[in-house]
């Protein structure tokens, strides 16, 4: 991953000290997965509630809780958010979000950090994304896109296992298999008859990618990652649907 970020010219760094804001199922899943995914890492969450903060250190293993307002200088200082190299405002007030993400600039001892720190909010009101760069914060996180990308595959006809959105929901990202069914089979690439608004970046086959070409035969089994203008995702659902109804 670092060497395919390298080769389109971002070298990023990767934070070893998380500071979540907001103790929520969002903040909670995602300190969860980190202590259970990435050892290396150091994540403290502060959590307004007090029955919820406790809820916190006892579910949790390696992270530390702090009960406190995340808008209140004393316990960001608790916090050590002047050491913390990513802050993720995660409660469930797109305005606290906003201001904590302010916060972490104006808190920062040194300003020469701040290009360094990352700084994320979860916004659930799509014009608050005007103010992204103003603001000067990193990401804003949109739990409504992660939501559709989440349920389509459900919404999707036939074998289609993943799909995600992206660019404002114009394009999806798509993951099927070829079954038995499907017209796809034993044909080449060139002969599949698809649209030019339906691209073809990978095929997984017997735990190996291949990048197809247009000899490229299809196979059953196959794991194929498609990009797809919303206007023709029909045409994927019927390649990959179980039956022809």
């Amino acid at each position: 991953m670092a060497e395919t970020l390298l080769a389109f010219g971002h070298e990023e760094k990767i934070s070893k000290k998380v500071l979540i804001i907001g103790g929520g199922n969002i903040g909670y899943n995602l300190a969860k997965n980190i202590e259970d995914t990435l050892d290396s890492l150091r994540v403290k969450i502060v959590e307004k509630n007090k029955e919820r903060a406790e809820y916190l250190a006892n579910e949790l293993n390696d992270t530390i809780v702090i009960n406190g307002d995340g808008l209140d200088e004393e316990v960001l200082n608790e916090a050590n958010l002047d050491e913390a190299e990513t802050v993720l405002a995660l409660t469930n007030d797109d305005e606290d979000n906003l201001m904590v993400s302010v916060l972490v600039e104006k808190f920062t001892k040194d300003q020469k950090k701040i290009d360094d720190k990352r700084t994320m909010a979860l916004i659930n009101k799509p014009n608050y994304s005007l103010l992204q760069s103003s603001l000067n914060i990193d990401d804003f996180i949109d739990p409504r896109m992660n939501t559709v990308s989440s349920i389509l595959k459900h919404v999707h006809k036939g074998t289609i296992e993943n799909a995600y959105t992206i660019l404002n929901g114009e394009y999806e990202v798509i993951e099927a298999e070829i079954i038995e069914t499907s017209e796809l089979i034993n044909k080449e690439l060139k002969n599949s008859n698809l649209p030019d608004e339906i691209k073809i970046g990978a095929v997984l086959r017997d735990k190996k990618v291949i990048i197809p070409r247009s000899n490229f035969v299809f196979q059953k089994d196959d794991q194929v990652v498609f990009l797809v203008k919303k206007d023709f995702i029909s045409v994927i659902e019927n390649l990959f649907r179980l039956s022809s109804v």
